[in-house]
């Protein structure tokens, strides 16, 4: 019997083995011969998923099996030209919670929640643009806490987990101090009961015992954050050892006592944090620099992996703060799977995406500030991790931080941000949403903001000259290696990243913004943190 060569399978083995590859590796087969070529041109299933590849995109659970791959291609054009031409599919504005106040707010998994006088108050939003255009889809309900003594709070929907970050009661111990600073509570986003599978009904950070340290104050700033069966916390000047204040990072594993858990400290001033795997977070130091982390061995505490320098100043400025954007929804990086209630038919693929670092730089003993933005891609932070290695074989105290040069220009595209233009940006996969006040030149006045939509998809970027540009409000801008220097910078800063810019025709009330793959969420606050209006465009 004669041996078959592949290319001499039957086309329906061929288009059913073909099927079990990721686009990039069909991208590869169809320039291996003209029979494989042929076999991926001519599939629909095939082009379906080469289409997914190229928009980034992933198919949302199971809500499109039913649905022919020819429609699906189309959905998924559809779907990308909406937000090139920002053409919603539905405006509608949300009612108010009666506490009217959002100190502290969160969006994830299609809830929007913020904290009032005596309670957290959810709003599900519509989950997609019906042709009725009513909010029956749409629901709020509230849970009372103690927000005096409430600092922070997160929830991720997927696990219907609520996590409430509160200062510990006033229990004094025998040398009349406190145990532990803050008490996070785990509860269910429904029921705010204790979760069911939570280990235990709060966990105790920065407990004295723990930290051998002791707690400084409970006024200081808190993030948490939830990745998968962990929850963790930055906690920033609350302990000290001797007279200095530290900054510490600390992590549980919420579903076990004695699962993976570790304390984090740091004396040069961690500004904020973020992951960008599940088992790798970034550490943003004010004083301009930034370090990996990986926690990939659970015997022993986080390791450093790098150490990144942001470009250098001129005499007389410095680093004030470095932070991460403050408005990624929870599931920016980590695509929640929300079969009950469906946002959308995609969401972003969690093979790769954005991340917005927020920079800002003082004139030592004066007001004069300057504040910019930029963006890189999470797989080029993940590649300085091997640079680092080739660049000084190891990791510690005494090795220097990776020059800017070295990472920077090639992998970042940086943004001097306005007076008018928001400062924190809002961020889902690729795509960022911004506001603009056109009619005032500071960020704060009031008066109607267009929005500014940036799409940095590599795929869409090198392939600028098929997009469609009828009807659009916007431009490609190409990235380029800019040697311009920018005051007060000493090096050049970066311009890499291709990326496609869309201005909305209509203006709208808005001063802070959040965004999933399927919404964009408008919010209106006075000074005082009191909440004007919420309006949703669902596309």
């Amino acid at each position: 019997m004669t041996a078959k060569t592949l290319v001499q399978l039957p086309s329906e083995l061929l288009y059913h083995t073909l099927s079990f590859l990721d686009s990039h590796d069909l991208v590869r087969v169809r320039k291996t011969c003209k029979r494989l070529k042929g076999i991926v041109d001519n599939s629909e299933v095939l082009q379906y998923i080469i289409d997914l590849g190229y928009f980034q995109m992933n198919p949302m659970g199971s809500s499109e099996e039913d649905v022919p791959p020819a429609m699906r291609r189309e959905r998924l054009r559809l779907y990308d030209a909406a937000r090139q031409h920002v053409e919603f599919k539905l405006k509608r504005t949300l009612p108010l919670p009666t506490s009217g106040l959002a100190r502290v707010d969160a969006f994830g998994g299609g809830i929007y929640g913020s904290a009032g006088e005596s309670c957290i108050h959810f709003l599900r939003l519509p989950p997609d643009a019906s042709d009725s255009g009513d909010l029956s889809h749409s629901y709020d309900w509230n849970h009372p806490v103690d927000t005096t003594n409430l600092v922070n709070f997160t929830f991720c929907a997927a696990q219907d987990l609520l996590v409430v970050v509160a200062r510990s009661p006033d229990l004094l111990d025998y040398v009349g101090r406190r145990s532990h600073a803050y008490e996070i509570h785990l509860k269910s986003l429904t029921t705010n009961d204790t979760h069911p599978d939570a280990a235990q009904p709060f966990l105790k950070a920065l407990d004295k015992h723990d930290i051998n340290n002791r707690i400084l104050s409970t006024i200081g700033c808190v993030k948490v954050q939830i990745i998968g069966n962990y929850v963790s916390m930055l906690s920033w000047a609350v302990i000290a050892n001797v007279d200095d204040a530290l900054y510490s990072i600390q992590m549980w594993d919420w579903k076990s006592k004695k699962g993976y858990q570790f304390n984090l400290f740091s004396h040069c001033g961690i500004s904020d944090y973020s992951f960008i795997t599940e088992d790798k977070f970034l550490v943003f130091v004010a004083s301009g620099s930034m370090e990996i982390y990986s926690i990939d061995d659970k015997s022993k505490l986080p390791q450093c992996t790098a150490r990144i320098s942001l470009p250098s100043l001129v005499d007389g400025f410095s680093y004030t703060d470095v932070f991460i954007s403050k408005h990624p929804t929870p599931s920016f990086m980590f695509p929640e799977f929300r079969k009950s209630h469906p946002s959308g038919s995609f969401h972003p693929s969690a093979d790769d995406g954005l991340i917005a670092i927020l920079v800002w730089v003082t004139r030592t003993n004066t007001d004069h500030s300057f504040y910019s933005r930029f963006v890189v891609r999470r797989s080029a932070i993940l590649e300085l991790e091997s640079l680092y290695v080739r660049t000084y074989n190891q990791i510690s105290g005494s090795i220097p931080r990776l020059p800017w040069s070295m990472w920077g220009p090639q992998h970042t595209s940086w943004f001097r941000v306005r007076l008018n233009e928001d400062w924190h940006t809002s961020l889902c996969g690729f795509r960022t949403v911004e506001s603009i006040n056109e009619f005032s030149p500071h960020h704060l006045a009031e008066g109607p903001r267009r929005l500014y939509i940036r799409d940095f998809n590599p795929h869409i970027a090198w392939n600028y000259g098929a997009v469609d540009k009828s009807g659009w409000r916007g431009k490609i801008v190409p990235g380029m290696m800019d040697r311009t220097i920018s005051y007060p910078f000493t090096e050049p800063l970066g311009h890499a990243l291709t990326y496609r810019e869309t201005l909305s025709k209509e203006l709208f009330d808005v001063n802070e913004i959040f965004s999933d793959e399927s919404r964009i969420l408008l919010v209106k606050k006075s000074d005082s943190s009191a909440l004007e209006k919420i309006d949703v465009l669902v596309f």
